[in-house]
């Protein structure tokens, strides 16, 4: 097995690992978070904290598309140039861990090789969460260039490969966000592999006002006190959210409220069971009277999915 199919298979089975972290199957851990967790179960690095991070944070590395959507999902590499753009800092990983680009560039130039980053207006990121039917650019850098291979594994769990030529130094790549859910990506040039970005791709609600110029997305706005009416969910696939440490916490699928945990006949033991259409992404969401817990995921039909969410934890929604 070469190295491309090994460094493909370390990212699939991170992919997997969340079914079987902790010897609890069901539970769903990205892969980032999965890879956070167990390094700090060796002690290295902080453990991943759940939650509702601001999503403004990533507000720099992506735009809305005006228009009818781009005929290519990924465009292929032009020469990139980075003059009077170059970013005061780089984040790694799913906790942004934050690196002076001078630190980075002096560790690149002496390893060499290949990286992948995702372009903001004032740093580079390997990890960001955008709306659907945003566009980014992605910086691959290559000491030597030449032909080689884009790899993303998309929200459909599928592998693609897009064979293009790399020049050597700066590359820009566009990338318009067109599916919900997870994309991972990654490239090789003659078999030097870089590393692994993860684009995670939420569903866009229009801002429903703004005031001082400042949009509020659904997503941050805290549900009013009053319970919401719950909205009927049909569907042929059952769904359960299991919490140990939440009761009483409220749950939205796809944006409507479906329902309160340990209301309306519904024990109140940290379980709330509902049933989604299977065979497609879905975006489920608790709100636990402070912080929200959003995921987008996929359900497939007929297939019981559990769900796992703890305050302040790496497993969450």
């Amino acid at each position: 097995m070469n190295k491309i199919s090994i460094s493909i298979a370390l990212i699939i089975f991170l992919m997997g690992s969340a079914a079987a972290i902790n010897g609890q199957p069901g539970v769903e851990l990205q892969p980032g978070e999965a890879t956070a967790e167990m390094l700090f179960n060796y002690g290295i690095g902080e453990p991943w904290v759940g939650g509702n991070p601001p999503d403004l944070i990533y507000s720099q590395y992506y735009s809305m598309y005006r228009g009818s959507a781009p005929t290519k999902h990924i465009e292929a590499p032009k020469k990139g140039d980075i003059k009077g753009k170059t970013p005061a800092t780089v984040y790694f990983s799913y906790q942004m861990q934050a690196v002076p680009y001078t630190q980075f560039q002096t560790y690149a130039t002496y390893t060499g090789g290949n990286s992948l980053f995702i372009q903001g207006s004032s740093s580079w990121t390997q990890y960001a969460k955008v709306p659907q039917g945003s566009v980014m650019s992605l910086i691959a850098t290559s000491s030597t260039g030449g032909n080689g291979n884009l790899y993303e594994i998309h929200p459909d769990g599928k592998l693609y490969k897009n064979a293009f030529y790399f020049y050597p130094g700066y590359n820009q790549i566009g990338f318009y966000a067109d599916s919900v859910g997870q994309h991972i990506l990654l490239f090789d040039i003659k078999g030097q592999v870089s590393n692994a970005i993860v684009i995670d791709v939420t569903s866009y609600y229009p801002p429903p006002y703004q005031q001082q110029g400042q949009a509020y997305p659904p997503i941050q706005t805290q549900p009013s006190i009053t319970t919401p009416t719950p909205s009927p969910n049909y569907g042929d696939t059952p769904a359960t959210i299991v919490s140990q440490g939440m009761r009483g916490y409220q749950v939205f699928l796809d944006g409507n409220y479906i329902g309160t945990e340990g209301t309306g006949g519904d024990p109140l033991d940290g379980r709330f069971s509902f049933s989604v259409t299977g065979n497609q992404n879905h975006e489920v969401r608790v709100f636990d009277g402070q912080f929200n817990y959003p995921k987008t995921m996929y359900f497939a039909r007929g297939v019981q999915k559990i769900i796992n969410v703890e305050p302040g934890t790496a497993v969450y929604v």
